[in-house]
């Protein structure tokens, strides 16, 4: 993978790899993935909601979508959205744009 990269295709565009929470790669081959969503997340503080974009990424027998958010990784997330939806088109995975 990529250096500081959260989410890498492989070569033959079948899997995805993501970093998980905890720092640690998790290989996703296409058939895994039962949907991927594009939205927004919104954070609450004390005093502010700050709202940004994010990828949902929900795995066939996970209760919880593997999320990445924008300002987890400012750099590379638009080229996060143009593989991701690549990715879903080749392989027949749900897409589903801005909720």
């Amino acid at each position: 993978m990529n250096g500081n990269r959260l989410i890498a295709c492989n070569r033959d565009w079948t899997g995805i790899t993501v970093i998980d929470r905890k720092g640690k790669p998790v290989f996703l081959d296409y058939h895994q993935i039962s949907e991927i969503r594009f939205g927004y997340y919104t954070v609450t503080r004390l005093f502010s909601k700050k709202t940004s974009e994010k990828i949902e990424i929900h795995v066939k027998g996970s209760s919880k979508p593997i999320l990445v958010l924008k300002p987890m990784d400012w750099d590379h997330f638009e080229q996060y959205k143009q593989e991701i939806t690549k990715f879903a088109k080749d392989n027949k995975i749900r897409l589903v744009e801005f909720e």
